[in-house]
C-alpha cells in the first residue's frame, strides 16, 4: 500500500462544494513539505508552488497546488486519530522489521499545543513513536492528551509495544518507561 492509498481513508474536513484537489493529495503535499522542513502553512504552500511541476506529475494534479488557506483548513480541522491510523497502516507495509531489530519508544510534546503551562490546568498534546534503528524509520505512533490522566506516555508506549508482541524485537526505552508493569 502506498501513502496515497493509506491517506484515502481519512475523512475530508472541508465542505464538499468547490473541492478541486483530493484530500490525500493535499496531505501528501503537506507531508513532503514537512519532510523538507517547511512547517508553516504559507511555507508549505510556497514550497508546493515552487515544486508544482513535480507535484503535478507525481500526484496527477489537474488544478494548481492549493493555497495556504487550504493547507490551514485541512491541517487544523482533520481528525488526528484518522491521520495517525492512516500513517500506521502505511508503515505496516513500508517499514521492514525483522527478529532482533532494535526499536526505540519515545514521546514528544507538541510545543504549539501547550496551554496553561504554569498551573494545575496544564494541557498539551503529545506523540509517542516507535523508531526502527536499522531502517531509520518510524514504525508506528500514537498521540495522547495530558488532560486524559489515565492515558500517559507510559501507557501509550506499552500499547504500541504490545502491537509488536511476539516478533522478537529488542525495545529500548527511556527511564520513564522502566516501571514494573509487565506486558502479557
Amino acid at each position: 500500500m502506498n501513502l496515497l492509498e493509506a491517506l484515502s481513508g481519512v475523512e475530508d474536513p472541508r465542505r464538499s462544494q468547490g473541492l478541486r484537489i483530493d484530500l490525500e493529495q493535499v496531505l501528501y503535499m503537506a507531508i513532503i513539505s514537512y519532510l523538507v522542513g517547511k512547517k508553516g502553512y504559507r511555507e508549505i504552500a510556497t514550497f508546493c508552488k515552487d515544486e508544482e511541476e513535480v507535484l503535478r506529475e507525481a500526484l496527477s494534479l489537474r488544478h494548481p497546488v492549493p493555497s495556504h488557506v487550504t493547507f490551514w483548513t485541512v491541517l487544523t480541522e482533520i481528525d488526528d486519530s484518522e491521520l495517525i491510523n492512516a500513517f500506521n497502516l502505511w508503515t505496516q507495509d513500508y517499514v521492514p522489521v525483522e527478529v532482533e531489530d532494535w526499536v526505540s519508544a519515545d514521546g514528544k510534546t507538541l510545543g504549539s499545543t501547550v496551554v496553561n503551562s504554569n498551573d494545575t490546568n496544564q494541557d498539551f498534546q503529545a506523540v509517542v513513536s516507535l523508531f526502527c534503528h536499522k531502517s531509520g524509520l518510524v514504525l508506528s505512533l500514537q498521540d495522547y492528551r495530558n488532560k486524559a490522566k489515565e492515558t500517559g506516555e507510559g501507557s501509550v508506549a506499552r500499547y504500541l509495544i504490545e502491537q509488536l508482541n511476539g516478533m522478537g524485537i529488542i525495545f529500548t526505552v527511556d527511564a520513564l518507561h522502566t516501571q514494573k508493569k509487565r506486558l502479557t
